[in-house]
């Protein structure tokens, strides 16, 4: 299955994405909040879609997408009881920082050492890159 995020966002501060999975609607991805080099964003997978790895491999994408612009850090919030999103985001690397009867929280630093990945600079704002479609990843 080849995942892609589409921007449908009204600029380039507005960063919306449709999770597309060969094509067709599959889930949507929001950054709710970017602060320094930090951003928390919310993800939605459609039902029929669950289960299926589009999570997995939309997420990579958007770490990119924020990475290249100069962020280093990932928050969300999950549900207590969303045992599959609290165990996907885990196998990802998040660690959890807060919990309370309402959200876990958890981070992860987007930040990227390997050979060959896109230096780190400083947040400059989100209108660096042109947003388009970004992808494809196969699940």
């Amino acid at each position: 299955m080849s995942i892609t995020l589409q921007f449908i966002g009204k600029g380039a501060e507005d960063l919306r994405f449709f999770i597309l999975a060969d094509g067709r609607h599959a889930g949507g991805i929001t950054v709710h909040s970017a602060l320094g080099t930090s951003f928390s964003y919310g993800i939605a997978v459609a039902p029929a879609m669950r289960r299926q790895g589009v999570a997995r491999a939309a997420l990579p994408r958007l770490f990119d997408l924020m990475r290249e612009r100069g962020f280093t850090l990932a928050r969300v919030q999950v549900a207590p009881d969303n045992a599959a999103s609290l165990a996907l985001h885990r196998s990802l690397g998040f660690a959890e920082i807060k919990r309370d009867a309402t959200a876990v929280t958890l981070e992860l630093t987007i930040e990227s050492n390997e050979p060959g990945a896109l230096p780190q600079r400083p947040a400059k704002g989100l209108s660096d890159r042109p947003l388009e479609t970004f992808g494809p990843q196969t699940a």
